[in-house]
């Protein structure tokens, strides 16, 4: 408590029991994945658009660890804020690509959003997400 106390000395920390200053400092890990999708707001695309259903069932196909690479993708960090996921929503969002399978997905971290070209196949979906996934560089401390 000393050592926090001396690098945070503001008074306004004592508002906290250390179970909640954790949480607002390193955020939130009770992933419910469903609630995610339920969340999700959709710009150019709706529910029933043919690339949202093949986003989603490839994400529910990624491991755990890749879930959570994915929220550092759109993020820029695999951690939930405070509230948990009932509270967390970002957009997908349809750029109107011409020639969409030549691009990867892309994402405002600051916004939410992930910007997602309508890909012509569930395929070409699976590939270009899980490469951009694999290949992002993220923010914060390694």
């Amino acid at each position: 408590a000393y050592g926090f106390k001396k690098g945070c000395s503001n008074v306004m920390w004592t508002i906290f029991v250390p179970v909640e200053l954790m949480a607002v400092i390193h955020g939130n890990t009770a992933y419910d994945w469903e609630q995610l999708e339920k969340n999700a707001k959709y710009r150019g695309y709706d529910v029933s658009s043919e690339v949202i259903k093949n986003f989603w069932t490839v994400f529910h196909d990624l491991s755990e660890e890749m879930k959570k690479r994915f929220l550092a993708f759109l993020t820029g960090t695999d951690r939930i804020p405070v509230g948990g996921m009932e509270k967390f929503t970002f957009t997908i969002c349809n750029q109107g690509y011409l020639h969409s399978d030549l691009f990867y997905p892309s994402a405002n971290t600051c916004a939410r959003i992930l910007y997602l070209p309508c890909y012509s196949s569930i395929e070409a979906l699976r590939i270009r997400l899980q490469h951009a996934l694999q290949f992002f560089e993220e923010f914060g401390l390694a």
